[in-house]
């Protein structure tokens, strides 16, 4: 995994968001003059960075996450969360960061993200975030943790793309619907990955199993009822 390079991060992201608040301006007609003197850069500078204007906009989603996650750093207890309340902060923040360049997003999230030829570095960063939210919950059962894989994290991404594309359609007041959502889908999940009804199960058969209860049953009813006359 490449190290974090903070002054590397902030000189991409202040390209980025230059490009899209040209892009805000006439759409992919902007240019990378443009974007330079908005950033306060050569246009050298910014193919150090960048090869095209695509990969400049899509980084922007990227920086998202980075950005979160810094965020993160900042609130004190946050691992001590139940998993609903990290997925939908994780939610509610995003939405309001999108907030910031809501015609962008409006006008790109499907074709720079949903529909990207190849993963996006968005993509991976919102996974990564999944699987330390799922992997470090000492709470979720031992059954559910079963469930959790790399298919199960690319699911979760996609059904969070479908939750922010639902939200840039959402005309109710303040996006409640949307808040609504979230919250239900949450919880949802958290009920899933909590509940230890499995695990009871598994607990008994390895119980039958480990004291092979199963192959020897009328020594077993006796064990369990000694005041019941067995005839064998």
């Amino acid at each position: 995994m490449k190290q974090f390079d903070p002054e590397k991060f902030e000189i991409r992201f202040q390209i980025a968001n230059a490009a899209v608040e040209q892009y805000e301006k006439q759409g992919m007609d902007f240019t990378l003059k443009q974007v330079a003197a908005a950033a306060d850069l050569e246009v050298a500078d910014i193919f150090e960075y960048f090869p095209n204007k695509r990969e400049i906009l899509t980084f922007y989603y990227e920086a998202l996450i980075v950005r979160y996650r810094l965020m993160l750093e900042e609130i004190e207890g946050f691992g001590e969360y139940l998993l609903a309340e990290k997925l939908s902060n994780f939610a509610y923040t995003m939405f309001d960061m999108l907030e910031e360049h809501e015609q962008f997003v409006s006008d790109t999230f499907r074709t720079l993200i949903v529909c990207s030829y190849a993963k996006t570095g968005f993509e991976t960063r919102v996974r990564d975030l999944f699987q330390e939210f799922f992997t470090s919950d000492e709470r979720i059962s031992v059954s559910s943790s079963l469930l959790v894989n790399d298919i199960f994290y690319k699911l979760l991404y996609e059904k969070f793309t479908l939750l922010v594309r639902f939200w840039i359609r959402d005309d109710s007041e303040g996006r409640e619907v949307s808040m609504e959502l979230t919250d239900r889908y949450t919880a949802f999940l958290q009920e899933i990955m909590y509940n230890a009804v499995a695990d009871k199960g598994l607990e008994l058969a390895r119980l039958l199993f480990s004291d092979n209860i199963l192959g020897k049953p009328f020594e077993s009813i006796r064990n369990m009822f000694p005041e019941i006359e067995i005839r064998e």
